[in-house]
């Protein structure tokens, strides 16, 4: 099987494994009724793997390659079944990545080598902003210390493991810098989200996540130190990803509740594709930046922001008169 290693963009597919998790974020959307899980049955799970990378191999009219992106709930909380979804994408000829919180995060050591990408959701490294949200355990949460040391500890057995950071703007953080605490960890990507409208919970304001962006985007340039930093306000979210919910079913955001396709055990992916609204332009754009461009002059146009004028024009205007 080819894997596709000459495409820029990926063909991701984020598959909800799970609905548990040890923290409870008051802004999260992984919600599903607790569903029963497909990853608990491995063949069913290979089932759905490989349906997904015979339609990118076959289907696909621009080549891509595929890659599993294992979400949650909280993924690492259950080893077991995380390494058997890794080994069969692995073995379906996949790119494996993962989105955690990093409180488990020592989990992967073992199988680090085999992923190349763990995504970390890091919206404060303040205590107290953390428990307002809700991103805690016990009362406790993960200090900045924490996360280093776990990053640290993985990439000792995978040095190339990529790191990245998603931050989700929010009531309790909007007026924080967090660029260059996030810079210090060395991600290759830095992914901030302003946090989607989902069931009772309305969202945050314009000001708020321009607030955010004005604050940690301050050179607007998309590159710092070999981070890149993407922006994706709720458009460019919505009926731009590709998801699996944990019973194995596409689903898509876009209003209160989730539309979801026929499951991945009884149809193909293709078939199932046909089911819910996805716009690949939308999904190819969070990638090139498009979405992070539009959300900065957004924010420059809210706050009334006036660039500076560079002389190098004045004085190409003055040798033109």
């Amino acid at each position: 099987m080819s894997t596709h290693t000459e495409a820029t963009i990926p063909m991701c597919v984020n598959w909800h494994v799970t609905e548990t998790c040890n923290y409870g974020c008051n802004h999260c959307f992984a919600k599903w009724g607790k569903q029963r899980e497909v990853w608990d049955d491995p063949d069913q799970a290979e089932h759905i793997i490989k349906g997904i990378a015979d339609y990118v191999d076959t289907t696909c009219m621009i080549p891509k390659r595929f890659r599993l992106n294992i979400v949650g709930g909280e993924p690492m909380m259950n080893p077991d079944k995380l390494w058997n979804v890794v080994k069969i994408a692995k073995d379906c000829g996949a790119e494996v990545s993962m989105i955690t919180n990093g409180n488990h995060l020592e989990v992967i050591r073992p199988i680090a080598h085999m992923i190349s990408q763990v995504g970390i959701s890091i919206d404060s490294f303040d205590h107290e902003t953390n428990l307002k949200i809700g991103r805690a355990c016990n009362g406790k949460t993960l200090s900045y210390e924490e996360i280093k040391d776990k990053i640290k500890y993985v990439q000792e057995i995978n040095p190339k493991l990529k790191i990245k950071v998603n931050t989700v703007v929010n009531k309790y953080n909007f007026s924080e810098q967090l660029l260059y605490t996030v810079l210090a960890l060395k991600p290759c990507k830095w992914k901030i989200l302003r946090q989607m409208p989902f069931g009772e919970n309305k969202g945050i304001s314009d000001f708020m996540f321009y607030s955010f962006i004005r604050n940690n985007y301050k050179e607007f340039d998309r590159h710092h130190d070999g981070c890149e930093i993407t922006i994706e306000d709720n458009n460019a979210m919505t009926e731009s990803y590709l998801m699996i919910s944990p019973d194995g079913r596409l689903f898509q955001n876009g209003s209160t509740e989730y539309s979801y396709s026929r499951p991945l055990t009884e149809v193909s992916f293709a078939e199932a594709l046909q089911d819910i609204k996805f716009n690949e332009a939308k999904f190819d754009g969070r990638y090139d930046g498009s979405y992070t461009w539009q959300a900065v002059h957004a924010m420059e146009k809210f706050f009334g922001i006036v660039k500076p004028v560079d002389p190098f024009d004045s004085i190409f205007k003055d040798i033109c008169l």
